[in-house]
């Protein structure tokens, strides 16, 4: 399929460019493709495998047992694991007329229930295994909770004529943030967005009908619905749902499923490159993004998978996934924090030198679902404060250089924890390292470092301090410098730097004011 043809945006400025073609809503996409690519397979997952037809098939009964629950325009939340069923999201969700919040399995039904209380509604549907979940987050609330088997069915038929002409302008999902910068917010997903970012994956990358896609992240992240659910789909290419997306299984299990394209974090990656030496012979595209990539592991990638195309891509889920994207060069690694150009129909900008990057474009959200006065500050004049600090070079080229939330004031400096853990990370002892501030009361705050040892390695905090001060400056060498086995993470696999700031403030709480002899 020859990539989409662009044309100009006049009211975004010369610089910006749109898909010419594009499908109006998902229930074109998925239309279309059943006409194009009926009898290919669309989706092989542990619940069964599809073909485009019978995918289409499944929507309808899918849509028509929703609309038994819920009324068009109505908000359901669906709380269902990595399989098909969920797999059907966006597709549903637009045929049937709804918008769908979906709840993150990983979470707590107390995290659950703040999402019921500000998205309002009107039923969950919840598979077997997240059933009694559910109940426990809608109790006391109006929400009814109602089995998958009864409102999210991919058994039966319904006629297409049943269902009206799908809402280009429709809000399919509300995704709540994952809450780097302060409480998670629920963004506006719409078909209009996710169909332009998964239309620039297509062009960006040359994806085809040959392509088939293993879908590691979770179905209701926003990189999945952009990435794989939405982008093969267009081209009649087939996503590929594991049963298991542990790192140290997958390379099999993409060698055996013929596995061509990949979206993951880089964490997980990590993992996979170390994971051991299997072959995948067909794997051509990785993508990744969501926090920053260790020059190691990217080099492992590369030098394990030769025939390997490395894309750096940098976005949110306020940007329906992808802003700008950036091919990897083995052979000259990009500065740390480069990202690269803006992807079609988005620009980048920044408030300052460095500032906060802002976006605005074809798939930046309207804006969030529970505040409008969070969306109005967020949002200005149809740019996007990503809450990212960065450069924008002369040719268009990104580099974060850390969250806004991140930065650490040090004595009237400003300390960027981004730039101090890729120094730290160089350092051939050190695997991985988190970087934050703790106020001290004395110089705004002061430097913490936590750090992941390489196997068989020990911690030298005066090496790694002098790395700091040589390679930034004084104002930035940690003050204090520990070791652990593992990061913690936040649900979206980002490392948890609240986390660590906590247990860095308890730590010196107990130095400073030990407890009483008993």
């Amino acid at each position: 399929m020859p990539s989409p043809a662009l044309e100009p945006l006049a009211h975004l400025g010369t610089t910006v460019q749109a898909f010419v073609g594009r499908p109006a809503s998902h229930d074109a996409v998925l239309r279309r493709a059943a006409r194009r690519f009926g009898r290919r397979q669309a989706v092989v997952a542990p619940a069964g495998t599809l073909t485009y037809a019978e995918l289409h098939a499944a929507v309808d009964s899918a849509a028509t047992a929703v609309r038994s629950v819920a009324d068009e325009g109505a908000t359901i939340a669906v709380a269902m694991g990595h399989d098909l069923p969920l797999f059907l999201l966006p597709y549903v969700a637009s045929r049937a007329g709804v918008t769908v919040l979906p709840l993150n399995t990983s979470l707590s039904p107390s995290a659950w229930r703040d999402q019921l209380d500000r998205a309002r509604p009107e039923v969950v549907v919840a598979d077997p295994d997240h059933i009694e979940a559910a109940r426990t987050a809608a109790f006391g609330t109006d929400v009814a909770v109602v089995e998958a088997a009864r409102a999210w069915t991919l058994d039966g038929t319904a006629a297409p004529e049943s269902f009206e002409e799908a809402d280009p302008d429709q809000t399919l999902a509300l995704i709540a943030t994952s809450g780097t910068t302060g409480v998670p917010k629920m963004s506006r997903v719409t078909t209009g967005g996710l169909i332009h970012a998964a239309m620039a994956y297509v062009h960006l990358l040359g994806l085809d009908g040959t392509d088939r896609s293993f879908v590691c992240l979770p179905l209701h992240y926003i990189g999945p619905l952009s990435a794989q659910t939405t982008t093969m789909p267009l081209v009649g290419g087939v996503n590929v749902i594991p049963a298991e997306t542990t790192p140290h299984r997958a390379a099999r299990a993409m060698a055996t499923a013929n596995i061509t394209y990949v979206d993951a974090v880089p964490a997980w990656l990590g993992l996979l490159a170390r994971s051991g030496d299997t072959a995948i012979p067909t794997w051509r595209t990785l993508i990744y993004g969501g926090a920053p990539m260790p020059q190691e592991t990217a080099s492992t990638l590369a030098r394990r998978f030769p025939d390997l195309r490395l894309w750096d891509v940098w976005g949110l889920s306020e940007t329906h996934g992808p802003a700008t994207a950036l091919r990897y060069d083995p052979s000259a690694p990009p500065m740390p924090g480069t990202v690269g150009r803006p992807i079609p129909g988005v620009e980048v900008r920044t408030d300052g030198d460095p500032g906060e990057l802002l976006v605005r474009g074809a798939n930046v959200t309207p804006g969030y679902a529970d505040d409008a006065e969070v969306t109005d500050h967020v949002i200005v004049d149809g740019w996007l404060r990503t809450g990212d600090i960065g450069t924008v070079g002369p040719d268009g080229t990104v580099r974060l250089l850390d969250r806004a939330k991140d930065v650490i004031m040090r004595g009237g400096a400003n300390v960027f924890s981004v730039e101090v853990e890729q120094l730290l990370a160089s350092h051939p002892d050190v695997a991985e390292a988190a970087v934050f501030g703790v106020p001290d009361g004395l110089h705004d705050e002061a430097v913490f470092a936590t750090v992941v040892m390489r196997s068989g390695s020990e911690l030298d905090v005066m090496a790694l301090r002098a790395l700091v001060d040589d390679g930034i400056g004084r104002h930035a060498v940690p003050r204090r410098v520990t070791a652990v086995d593992v990061l913690p993470r936040n649900a979206t696999g980002k490392i948890d730097k609240a986390a660590l700031r906590a247990e860095a403030l308890e730590g010196r709480r107990a130095l400073h004011d030990p407890a009483p002899p008993r």
